[in-house]
């Protein structure tokens, strides 16, 4: 039978693994892990919600005739503003922030996935306010939903609102997929 001998590990070697055992540790508190809990689940409901919004209400408002679509879209966007959709819409970005702070000592690969999920989550809420707001806005001016009012109301909006949309949706689902993968990679 052969010994094989190891060398004693050198002073960085050990300092590195100590500064990774810590690290480890404070990514295991329970507030670390709430606060990777709340980023990832803000985020996906942001997502959800931009997702089924175009796989569904898009594809259904695309089926109405203009009076109808005006009308509908001005309901819709008079009753979004609610507590339930601001602390999802609103939260995220806050959440992704904390959860990047909180990980500013993890893995290089973690802290790019928060990154990544914290930009995304940005440029989900600049382009809303940007340029769908400014839309729904337009279109909340219209008081006289005639059918000829209708049709150009819709024309000047559909086509512009509905690419946002898809941008905000794939830059909302690029941001849940980064933080549920900064959240798997954490070490527990």
């Amino acid at each position: 039978m052969t010994t094989t001998l190891t060398p004693p590990p050198s002073a960085s070697g050990l300092a590195a693994s100590a500064a990774e055992a810590a690290a480890a540790s404070v990514l295991a508190t329970p507030a670390v892990r709430g606060v990777r809990i709340l980023a990832t689940t803000l985020a996906g409901m942001s997502a959800g919600f931009f997702f089924t919004y175009q796989i569904s209400v898009i594809r259904g408002l695309a089926i109405v005739d203009d009076e109808t679509y005006v009308r509908t879209f001005q309901a819709v966007n008079a009753t979004i503003r609610s507590a339930p959709f601001a602390v999802v819409f609103f939260g995220t970005v806050p959440a992704l922030i904390l959860a990047l702070v909180l990980h500013r000592q993890a893995s290089r690969s973690i802290r790019g996935l928060l990154t990544l999920a914290l930009v995304a989550a940005i440029a989900t809420v600049l382009i809303t306010f940007v340029g769908n707001v400014p839309l729904n806005e337009e279109l909340a001016l219209i008081t006289n939903v005639d059918p000829a009012t209708a049709a150009d109301a819709r024309a000047a909006f559909e086509s512009d609102w509905n690419r946002l949309n898809l941008i905000r949706t794939v830059t909302s689902i690029v941001a849940a997929m980064a933080v549920a993968a900064a959240a798997s990679c954490s070490k527990e």
